[in-house]
């Protein structure tokens, strides 16, 4: 959902600043949603998981497959900024960053966003069945970044090319 109830505020993960300040939640509007603000639950995030996955599954098939294809592949660009800080973009989809296979580590599909003192990681190797996903609650870039790179590690060691 774009926007919270008062049950569901009360739930929320609260996020906190540069220097541990618990910060307030603000919508963003309406500007945002087709990038983010949007707030889930861990299950819901578990089943979104899921249906990425979910490579054979015939329902949502062609979804599945124009949501995971990449479109804009990083050879011959001149220039990439704000796309390499999870990891290396070898190829954009439609919102996916694509990361082509390397030593043991499978193709991975990831995104990563950041609202209001949160930092969140999605990353899977569809073609593996494996999927990690991670939230911590602090504007924190180093630990944003070393979680990135836990999670394709994560990935590399269940599943190896």
């Amino acid at each position: 959902m774009f926007a919270l109830n008062d049950a569901q505020r009360q739930r929320l993960m609260q996020g906190h600043g540069f220097g541990g300040e618990p910060l307030p939640d603000v919508s963003s509007g309406p500007v945002i949603v087709g990038s983010g603000g949007l707030y889930s639950t861990p299950n819901d995030i578990l089943k979104w998981m899921q249906w990425h996955l979910d490579r054979f599954g015939e329902k949502d098939a062609a979804t599945r497959v124009a949501d995971h294809s990449l479109y804009l592949v990083r050879d011959g660009l001149q220039s990439v900024t704000g796309m390499d800080e999870s990891g290396h973009m070898d190829a954009m989809g439609l919102a996916w960053v694509g990361m082509m296979p390397k030593g043991d580590r499978p193709f991975i599909l990831q995104k990563a966003g950041g609202l209001q003192g949160t930092f969140t990681y999605l990353a899977f190797a569809p073609a593996r069945g494996i999927a990690v996903y991670v939230a911590i609650n602090q504007f924190n870039f180093g630990a944003a970044m070393a979680t990135a790179t836990l999670a394709k590690d994560l990935i590399a060691t269940l599943a190896p090319r």
